[in-house]
């Protein structure tokens, strides 16, 4: 049970990473990081969350959620549909930030997210 709360507060931190990832493009921010693997993680993370919090309520109450079944198969095909639109979408949004101005700066290794920039003195 230990594993698995440290394991959900872990991944939590790293959701809140994410969706700060795609409010920055929604906010259209001056500095916007972004690619198909965020927007995997975008929507695949309330499958994950909801993971984690069933194995720690199995631990606690030793029984599953009342409604488990029907829960994780709409996020199960939540988390399938963004692995078929997601590379789509990112090469939208790679066309769409160069048409409104935005720079790409260049990546630490080619796993890493794209990140756009309004001026290249922002890039680090």
């Amino acid at each position: 049970m230990l594993g698995a709360s440290a394991l959900l507060a872990i991944f939590i931190c790293l959701s809140l990473l994410i969706y700060s990832y795609v409010i920055s493009l929604i906010l259209m921010e001056d500095e916007i990081t972004f690619s198909a693997s965020v927007l995997i993680c975008f929507f695949a993370t309330p499958l994950i969350l909801y993971t984690f919090s069933c194995s720690v309520f199995f631990f606690i109450f030793d029984r599953q959620p009342k409604y488990n079944i029907i829960i994780s198969k709409y996020l199960i095909m939540i988390a399938f549909a963004s692995l078929i639109f997601s590379f789509p979408i990112s090469i939208y949004v790679n066309y769409k930030l160069k048409h409104d101005g935005y720079f790409t700066c260049d990546k630490i290794s080619w796993m890493s997210p794209t990140t756009y920039v309004k001026d290249l003195s922002l890039c680090k």
